[in-house]
């Protein structure tokens, strides 16, 4: 199902339209049919979703998706960190697009966008990932894979996958929350993407072990900049791989 926002201009073109018709409808003879009547006001109706339609599709092409009731509890929620409408961007067909009042469902799995209709009515969005390929949130850039395998070829499971470092090496992170009774239980999956396979990293040393051709170096610089490296806090792999890839 395709949900659309509507452009601020539009109130004013309907109001154009409806003019326009009555006009045209007062110069009718008065024994025109009603039927007629009623059938030349529903064309100029038509004409004007149509207007509206191909407008909106030029503005908003990436808001396809299906209806989504938003959770209200701040701290018992599936969303990406807070609970909360985030400004972000994301990528439809190969152009970014700033977006407002966007959440990341990680037990879902979805993008989440937030509309108004032009009389105030919410729309919560769940955005299908099929054409939402890439987005970014809270400073956090997330990337659709669909064909991320191990080293001995098992395939993982298709999703978004938050990009750590996006170089020659990328450090991927799974996010989800599942829920367990009353509670959501958070799953957090670190892995490194080196020559085509994943690399389950659980921890420094894990990280380390991978690029062990540059290991003291590389030991020396986690050391002078107190780096740490778990479930929690994983940012500083960016900075370890940007590190090693300069060397």
């Amino acid at each position: 199902m395709i949900y659309k926002k509507i452009p601020r201009l539009l109130p004013a073109l309907l109001i154009t339209f409806l003019f326009l018709a009555v006009f045209r409808l007062n110069s009718y003879s008065q024994n025109t049919s009603l039927i007629v009547k009623h059938q030349f006001i529903n064309a100029q109706k038509q004409s004007l979703k149509d207007t509206i339609r191909s407008r909106t599709n030029i503005d908003y092409p990436f808001i396809i998706g299906y209806n989504y009731v938003p959770l209200t509890n701040t701290s018992n929620h599936p969303y990406f960190k807070e609970n909360k409408w985030f400004d972000g961007s994301l990528v439809y067909k190969d152009f970014v697009y700033p977006v407002k009042r966007i959440k990341y469902d990680t037990e879902i799995d979805k993008l989440i966008y937030l509309l108004y209709d032009k009389d105030n009515t919410m729309n919560s969005i769940a955005l299908d990932e099929n054409f939402i390929l890439e987005f970014s949130i809270s400073n956090s850039t997330f990337r659709y894979f669909n064909d991320l395998k191990n080293e001995g070829g098992t395939k993982l499971k298709a999703g978004y996958y938050e990009v750590v470092y996006d170089g020659k090496l990328k450090f991927l992170v799974r996010n989800e929350k599942l829920k367990s009774l009353n509670d959501y239980r958070i799953s957090t999956d670190m892995y490194l993407l080196k020559n085509g396979a994943v690399i389950s990293v659980r921890n420094m040393g894990k990280l380390i072990s991978q690029i062990k051709d540059k290991e003291s170096t590389i030991k020396k610089f986690v050391s002078d900049n107190s780096l740490i490296l778990n479930e929690t806090d994983y940012s500083s792999a960016s900075k370890i791989l940007k590190f090693y890839e300069s060397l």
